[in-house]
């Protein structure tokens, strides 16, 4: 199965999970994304499709990127509640009772310089 990148992105939670992995003492969460190790190869061999990656290599990138995911899905959702509640940084958000909202291009376009910046 050749899967995207906006495959994996928009994928949902649980969907591909890497169940009881851990990390640093931690359980991860069940639900975390899994980005297919073909895929991080092709984005890696993008600008220069002869170069050799190693194995390791593609398996760092892909947990790199898993990460990357996660973060840019969990300040997106942040984006998005705050947006739907109109809050403005005031202490009402958390007494309303909270509701799914929906991640749009625009929530992940308003995190994206920030996030980038933050993991570069």
């Amino acid at each position: 199965a050749n899967t995207s990148v906006c495959a994996v992105v928009t994928m949902p939670f649980g969907s591909s999970a890497a169940a009881g992995r851990q990390n640093n003492g931690r359980q991860e969460s069940s639900t975390a994304p899994i980005i297919p190790p073909s895929l991080t190869r092709q984005c890696l061999q993008l600008h220069q499709p002869d170069q050799k990656i190693s194995n390791d290599a593609v398996e760092l990138s892909s947990e790199f990127l898993r990460f990357f995911v996660i973060e840019a899905r969990r300040r997106a959702a942040i984006e998005a509640e705050c947006e739907a509640t109109g809050d403005d940084g005031g202490n009402d958000y958390w007494q309303e009772k909270k509701r799914a909202v929906e991640i749009r291009a625009d929530h992940i376009a308003k995190i994206a310089a920030d996030l980038l910046l933050d993991l570069s």
